[in-house]
């Protein structure tokens, strides 16, 4: 019964939908998406999808021309139809199916470049989408996971400035929340593929909230130093590098406190990778290592000396390299 309802509402919708398109407005839509935008979005919205309900993540035709109708509008149509528009893309992306979930990403991306702030807060659909969207971040498809971490970030984004001065730093703010479900997922993570996507957008995460990534920082480095020292992929190290470059630039005042725990990883690191083939893994590293103790201001001098005495050649060379830099 479920399937010949779905197969009448699917020939029923695409009936509409010709209709639809034989009007003067959707002629107009297709070539001026700016012209009258807003009032065939309201229109299709209020007449087609909005009383599908739920019935949307079944049918094919209706998901697809949300999408469509989101793409070819234009600022400030989807801020003024929000609410009518967030209904279907949250249904769509509460969905089993992958495909649904990729399609509301999409929809939610467009929903975020074409929406302001104060639109979204008014309507309070910033956290109910937030919400949503904090489940897949640990989505097991990678495909869904890739899309859905950049899409969650564009929210946050959205619904808050990170804290510009450090004394602001201790003030809740939505890149906490966002942030500690992130670093818990990405521990778990054993995957070097999906290791690699948390790591990518880590670098971003960083880069925005500046300063404020101090108040995460033990555990950004036990997440770092966790990966660089499992079995995995040199992207995952290089990702791992890149992170704790950015976190020697923006949490300065802090990393001194880890930075045995960050040298006794990187010992580790050298002496596994000086032999390999490709030694580019090594030379970051051991650059990373000089960066470090410069910020350290020789306090790591003791411990680098000790090494000296460390039984194995990439270790050597390394403090050797160190300690000849300027």
């Amino acid at each position: 019964m479920a399937g010949i309802m779905s197969r009448v509402s699917g020939k029923d919708f695409r009936h509409k939908w010709k209709e639809e398109k034989r009007s003067e407005l959707v002629r107009s839509l297709l070539f001026d998406p700016e012209q009258h935008s807003g009032s065939i979005l309201e229109k299709i919205l209020l007449d087609i999808i909005l009383p599908l309900g739920d019935k949307i993540n079944t049918l094919h035709t209706p998901r697809y021309v949300l999408f469509w109708l989101m793409s070819h509008t234009k600022f400030p149509y989807i801020g003024i139809n929000l609410p009518k528009l967030a209904p279907p893309c949250l249904q769509l992306i509460s969905s089993k199916e992958d495909e649904n979930k990729i399609l509301a990403i999409k929809c939610f991306n467009f929903m975020f470049e074409n929406t302001g702030r104060s639109e979204m807060k008014v309507h309070n659909f910033d956290h109910v989408i937030c919400k949503e969207i904090m489940k897949l971040v640990n989505e097991p498809n990678t495909e869904v996971l890739a899309l859905a971490i950049p899409c969650g970030l564009n929210l946050m984004n959205l619904m808050a400035d990170p804290p510009p001065l450090l004394v602001d730093l201790w003030r809740p703010n939505s890149y906490d929340m966002y942030l500690m479900s992130y670093l818990e997922y990405a521990g778990l993570e054993s995957n070097p593929a999906r290791r690699v996507i948390y790591l990518k957008h880590l670098e971003r995460i960083i880069q925005t909230c500046g300063t404020g990534i101090i108040k995460h920082l033990k555990s950004l480095i036990s997440l770092t130093i966790d990966y660089l020292k499992s079995p995995g992929s040199e992207d995952v190290s290089f990702g791992c590098i890149r992170c704790l470059k950015l976190l020697l630039e923006h949490a300065s005042p802090r990393i001194p406190s880890h930075s045995i725990d960050l040298l006794m990883c990187f010992v580790h690191v050298t002496s596994t990778s000086f032999d390999a083939d490709n030694k580019k893994l090594y030379t970051e590293s051991r650059n990373f290592v000089s960066s470090l103790r410069v910020l350290c201001k020789g306090s790591l001098d003791k411990h680098l000396e000790c090494l000296k005495s460390f039984n194995n050649q990439g270790v050597q060379a390394m403090v050797e390299y160190v300690f000849a830099a300027k």
